[in-house]
């Protein structure tokens, strides 16, 4: 059944809001740098953002490694609103749709996966969410880009201070914290238009302020946001006459809730306890079909029968509590996230190109799969560093646990699937009925980590400008899974709680030299990993042979954790009104975790196999040309490609290579941003103009564009260039900005990722940018 999901108009958002833009509160002055600690913003060059990319504050032009951190204020200037605008901005990262379902793959420096456990961690403040592959859409859920105090992206494996998730780096959500002291009010409204689409808009309000001064503070915040659809679907089965058309299908809101309390019951001791709520609704995915589509004249167009809504909703309760004793401050992090996905996904298509190579039946064939996903993960954390920065010697060492448990199911609600067959029951063609008489597919699984860690990291200065930095950490790691399949597609599935324990090691080494106030050298090498996994049987009758031309007498009950070395050099300066930060980098990863699909039985499990090598550069500048005008822009080059062909066979038969020595991990090598920003006094009021620039390259050779892989498909093509561009102009007169705004400018169509369900059969689909859109958005900062 069709939900209907029913959104207040962008009108309305942005009236309501006015209100709450004039309420006539008290000039109170900001919190230091977004809400990081007031030490670490006094020892700041002015203007500079504090960051806490290595579990202490520091100005972000000290830190030893590449990072990007973008503050509240130029998320704003931006117009960034969630994930895909951080990427935008970042170098070396690429977030990019994978084109089933609502699944988005992210990489950093080519490091990413579709299998397993994660290989970018996700930590809101000091909680990693990010999530393993079990089951349907199990991609990390991302925060909304709302009342946070700045977003760090941290490129390179952060293994030794941040755990196994982050093997090609981290990502930071960093939220606003409750002010003892100080009142702040922040509030936005948004209403847009999209070309050819439906309108869009969003409300949000968010203050921290003092219960009890220098004793009790709060931080609070609730935001909504619609996001309007664009896509349309009219069913495209030939056997179905008169099909509605539906307009602007793929429309999503989003609902944000945050509390905090920050309580000081003497002087050093602060707790802080939290609750975070997120829930996202997609009303339909965002392919459009190549068949029934015309995207130079703006017409997008699904020709599924069915539309695939997918809801993801979690919350996160944490208690944080840091007390200062002489020289060491002591932090316990403590949390419990909850996360629950459901969706469908419209398989009316898929079966009959499966099993017939037509996506057609000749019948008004109709077919949908009903997936779940929960997570509930306890994590808990405690560190010991030193207070002095200034100290010849510097040091973290700290203890984590964590335990993590994904429940998945999946029914494929599917009674005519005898249509496929000309109304053979499926009993006579597979050897196996309908399960309860309608679902072809029909399983449930487990899959639970824990992990036990020790680390400890210390910089000792060599003399007043070298400094030496070394850490280590120690876990013992386990993943216990189970699944169970049944139905005419999967024959009977059964795994009995396999499980896989190791103790990886992950070091870091690194050497910086200040050669000046404003001039830093670096140089590191860290390891980065992931744990293992199991693997659910499969029915040899169906695929032994396929399994044998992979070179496997069966499916691997466990696969091992993979790893890499990344080797990083890198420079930080400011010059004048000119800072720059540049870094380049050597990574070897090996005993990779892939994919291995068994095309003739529909099967599938995860092996190690190959090896890769990434290298590249990244530079981000900024330039002041004037005290008005400020240029801004980033270069980042990746070359990450297989050095190991993919395969159980050192010489597989045709048909039988997963993937290629030379084919690419990351695609798109070159990416870039530019942006220009300009302000001009208006009276008592001030004049800005922003503009904002991206570029991705033309996409390399990977697996499914080479000709001698087994997952070749002779339709598809590199993806093209990707340009977008945005514009912003508006007045800011004290605490009150009002902005108009124009996204992706000159209406590009270009393709973000392009997917068919078997090669040859049916329609390619296509995801790409949101057409152009205007829009009026308005702030407060009080």
């Amino acid at each position: 059944m069709q939900r209907r999901h029913f959104y207040p108009s962008p009108t309305t958002l942005a009236l309501a809001l006015a209100p709450m833009l004039a309420l006539p509160l008290a000039a109170a002055p900001a919190l230091a740098q977004d809400g990081a600690p007031a030490t670490a913003a006094a020892d700041a060059a002015p203007g500079e953002i504090v960051v806490t990319a290595t579990r202490r504050a520091e100005s972000l032009s000290k830190v030893p490694q590449s990072v990007t951190a973008l503050t509240q204020a130029s998320l704003d200037a931006r117009g960034i609103k969630d994930i895909s605008g951080v990427v935008r901005q970042t170098p070396g990262i690429q977030f990019d749709p994978n084109g089933f379902g609502n699944q988005t793959n992210i990489a950093i420096r080519g490091v990413s996966s579709t299998v397993g456990a994660a290989t970018t961690g996700v930590y809101i403040d000091d909680t990693p969410i990010q999530s393993r592959v079990v089951g349907y859409s199990t991609t990390n859920a991302f925060p909304a880009v709302f009342d946070l105090a700045r977003v760090e992206v941290l490129r390179g494996p952060q293994g030794t201070l941040f755990g196994a998730g982050s093997e090609g780096g981290t990502v930071r959500f960093i939220t606003t914290q409750p002010s003892l002291t100080d009142t702040k009010v922040y509030g936005r409204a948004e209403a847009a238009a999209t070309q050819g689409g439906a309108a869009s808009g969003e409300l949000g309000v968010s203050i921290t302020a003092p219960l009890i001064k220098d004793k009790l503070g709060l931080a609070a915040s609730v935001w909504y946001r619609h996001d309007g659809g664009w896509i349309d679907r009219q069913n495209a089965n030939p056997a179905v006459t008169n099909a509605p058309y539906l307009k602007n299908v793929n429309s999503a809101w989003t609902q944000v809730g945050r509390v905090a309390l920050k309580w000081a019951p003497t002087d050093g001791i602060e707790i802080t306890p939290s609750l975070y709520y997120q829930k996202r609704v997609n009303n339909d995915t965002s392919p459009w079909w190549e068949s029934q589509s015309d995207a130079g004249k703006g017409r997008y167009v699904s020709g599924a029968p069915n539309g695939s809504p997918d809801r993801d909703r979690f919350y996160m309760p944490a208690l944080n509590i840091s007390a200062t004793l002489g020289g060491v401050q002591v932090i316990s992090n403590t949390s419990y996230y909850v996360r629950d996905q459901s969706g469908e996904i419209d398989y009316s298509t898929i079966w009959p190109a499966v099993f017939t190579g037509s996506p057609w039946t000749g019948t008004d064939h109709k077919a949908l799969a009903y997936m779940t996903n929960d997570q509930r993960t306890f994590t808990q954390e405690v560190r010991l560093q030193s207070t002095d920065s200034q100290a010849p010697l510097t040091w973290v060492v700290g203890g984590f646990f964590a335990k993590s448990v994904q429940h998945f199911a999946e029914r494929v609600y599917d009674p005519g699937f005898a249509d496929i067959f000309g109304g053979i029951p499926p009993e006579v063609v597979l050897g196996a009925p309908l399960v309860d008489g309608l679902y072809s597919l029909a399983g449930n699984g487990r899959g639970a980590d824990e992990q036990l860690a020790g680390f400890a990291e210390g910089s000792l200065k060599l003399t007043d400008t070298l400094k030496v930095t070394a850490g280590v950490r120690v876990a013992h790691t386990r993943f216990e899974g189970s699944s169970l399949f049944d139905g005419p597609v999967s024959g009977y599935q059964l795994q009995n709680n396999q499980s896989v324990s190791e103790t990886p090691v992950t070091p870091k080494f690194a050497l910086n030299w200040q050669a000046t106030p404003t001039t830093l050298f670096y140089a590191t090498a860290a390891k980065g990993y992931r744990i293992g996994g199991t693997n659910a049987p499969v029915p040899l009758s169906q695929c032994g042979a396929d399994l044998t031309g992979f070179g496997f007498a069966n499916v691997p009950s466990t696969y091992k954790s993979d790893s890499l070395w990344s080797y990083e050099a890198g420079a930080k300066t400011r010059v004048g009104g000119v800072s720059l930060a540049a870094s380049a980098y050597h990574v070897d990863w090996s005993n990779i975790q892939q994919n291995v699909y068994l095309q003739h039985c529909g099967a599938q499990f995860t092996a190690n196999l190959g090896k890769a090598r990434s290298q590249g550069f990244d530079l981000q500048a900024t330039a002041r040309i004037s005290p008005a005008f400020t240029l801004d822009g980033t270069l980042a080059y990746t070359n990450a490609r297989l050095t190991q062909n993919v395969s159980g066979l050192a010489n597989p038969a045709p048909g039988y290579l997963i993937a290629a020595v030379g084919d690419h991990l990351e695609t798109h090598p070159w990416t870039a941003t530019l942006g220009a920003s300009y302000e001009a006094s208006l009276g008592s009021a001030t004049g800005y103009f922003r503009a904002d620039y991206q570029y991705k390259s033309k996409a390399k050779m990977s697996a499914v564009t080479d000709s001698r892989t087994s997952g070749f498909d002779p339709g598809a093509y590199p993806l093209p260039q990707v340009h977008y561009a945005s514009l912003r102009a508006g007045v800011r007169r004290g605490a009150y900005d009002i902005s108009v705004f124009v996204d992706n400018l000159t209406n590009e169509t270009t393709i973000l990722s392009r997917s068919i369900e078997v090669a040859g059969v049916g329609s390619y689909r296509n995801l790409s940018q949101r057409p152009r859109t205007f829009g009026l958005t308005l702030l407060m900062r009080q």
